[in-house]
């Protein structure tokens, strides 16, 4: 029997195993990977959500968050893993922007991964330390032109989200700012809260606490209309920077080559979880918008998100290299 016989019968006698494996699954507890350390938005989504997806799915669902490297380390985690279902991936836009400011990307977004469902959104509001004299939009931008270079802002970290978001912030108004890159939202906001970093462009979720608290000042809100949780901070728009929208999206992503069976049944777990009306009324008082689409559209927000960031990063000539 030669060797191409026997590798077209090895691999028939595998096709009925690995048809159960799906049929069974999950069998075994699911990890879902944060990229970002512990705390931030995309975290506390995940602990949220985890207890009803067990409910659905029947097996524990960890939630595993792994900052660092600008998002690298808990994705390529994920890249590396099985394509079993059993290894996930919770993503945000830094997954997109990551291998565009990269010389060497370190994932490819459309082969190393497949789309499981966008889950939702977030705006994003400008904050700052009590202690800065800026109390506005306005005032940020004539301190900035007071110190060239001078005043920092905190970001998720190099080639995150709010990283670009804040680069095109300063080509729109004309300054220069530095940036201090962190793991994720929670150790950024902490610096912010403790007056180490004065401004920070962060997830509304995060903010809401310590804005209403006095703990931050709300100087301006990268959205179309004011937010009815923080109906005092205006929008960029309403201080003269028009067209200025931000905002963070989250979404589970699995690795390449995991069976369509596997990602149809882990969305429509998703959409059970989102449905729940605790789950809808907290996520409500968190300002977050569920969104929940299936991975086909997913995929096709991703190729235009793709195409968006793409543009931006070439007209900043940002580059982590």
């Amino acid at each position: 029997m030669n060797a191409l016989r026997i590798l077209a019968l090895a691999t028939l006698a595998a096709l009925p195993l690995a048809s159960q494996a799906q049929a069974d699954y999950p069998n075994k507890p699911l990890r879902i990977v944060v990229p970002f350390a512990a705390g931030g938005t995309l975290d506390n989504l995940g602990r949220l959500l985890s207890p009803k997806l067990q409910e659905s799915l029947g097996q524990p669902v960890v939630i595993d968050p792994r900052g660092g490297g600008g998002t690298a380390i808990g994705t390529q985690i994920v890249q590396k893993a099985a394509p079993d279902g059993y290894t996930l991936l919770f993503v945000a836009n830094s997954f997109l922007i990551l291998p565009m400011v990269s010389k060497t990307p370190p994932w490819d977004v459309f082969k190393d991964f497949v789309p499981v469902s966008l889950v939702s959104r977030v705006s994003q509001v400008m904050v700052a330390h009590p202690s800065f004299e800026a109390n506005s939009v306005k005032d940020l931008v004539a301190a900035a032109k007071a110190a060239p270079g001078k005043l920092d802002f905190a970001s998720l970290g190099n080639g995150s989200s709010s990283h670009l978001a804040v680069e095109i912030f300063k080509a729109q108004a004309g300054i220069d700012m530095q940036h201090v890159p962190y793991k994720g939202l929670a150790p950024a906001l902490q610096d912010v809260l403790a007056g180490q970093v004065k401004v920070f462009l962060s997830n509304m979720p995060d903010a809401i606490p310590h804005v209403r608290g006095g703990k931050l000042k709300g100087l301006g809100l990268a959205d179309e209309k004011r937010a009815p949780q923080l109906p005092d901070v205006p929008t960029f728009a309403e201080q003269g920077f028009p067209g200025y929208l931000v905002y963070s999206w989250y979404g589970l992503m699995a690795p390449a080559g995991t069976p369509p069976a596997v990602t149809a049944k882990l969305h429509g777990a998703l959409s059970a979880a989102v449905k729940d009306p605790v789950i809808v009324e907290r996520t409500g008082q968190q300002a977050m918008t569920i969104i929940n689409t299936p991975g086909e559209e997913f995929r096709k927000y991703l190729q235009s998100e793709h195409q968006r960031y793409s543009a931006q990063v070439k007209a900043l000539k940002i580059s982590l290299d």
